[in-house]
């Protein structure tokens, strides 16, 4: 049904019309069928939904979280097969983490502007990198896992 410029799918087909322009499907927008209600906002008015602790960079449970501890995660499961097998990476997962763990370190403490956040931060990568270095010793130890966790909950 079209209604003034309005695409109406889903919602009741006795419902009044909306405004001009706005595409409204079943329940998507907002109150009965999908108009907006007054106490909807666009915007999430800041927190965060998984509310655990990340602070402004988001925590465990936001997208930025999950997508680190995976790729942490890969870099130390690597790490303990290849020294389980007596294979040498020859430094390669180590230069890897810490361009990628570093690297997401330092965009995270550049977007939160804190200076202390930012020596904390780098002490703890700089002790996940004196522990990966050392041969077989980081290759069995979850380094990488540990300083994206730490980094996470502490925000």
């Amino acid at each position: 049904m079209m209604v003034a410029g309005n695409a109406i799918a889903g919602g009741a087909a006795s419902s009044p019309p909306s405004t001009a322009g706005n595409a409204i499907a079943g329940g998507a927008a907002g109150g009965p069928a999908g108009r907006k209600t007054d106490g909807d906002d666009e915007t999430d008015g800041g927190g965060e939904a998984g509310g655990d602790g990340g602070g402004e960079g988001g925590g465990l449970t936001s997208p930025e979280g999950i997508l680190m501890l995976i790729i942490a995660g890969a870099i130390d499961i690597t790490g303990i097969v290849l020294t389980c097998f007596a294979i040498d990476d020859c430094g390669i997962l180590d230069i890897t983490g810490m361009l990628m763990v570093g690297g997401w370190m330092y965009l995270r403490a550049g977007a939160s502007g804190g200076m202390t956040a930012a020596k904390k931060g780098l002490k703890k990568f700089i002790t996940a990198s004196a522990v990966e270095i050392i041969p077989y010793v980081g290759g069995v130890s979850p380094s990488w896992t540990w300083l994206v966790y730490s980094t996470l909950k502490s925000g």
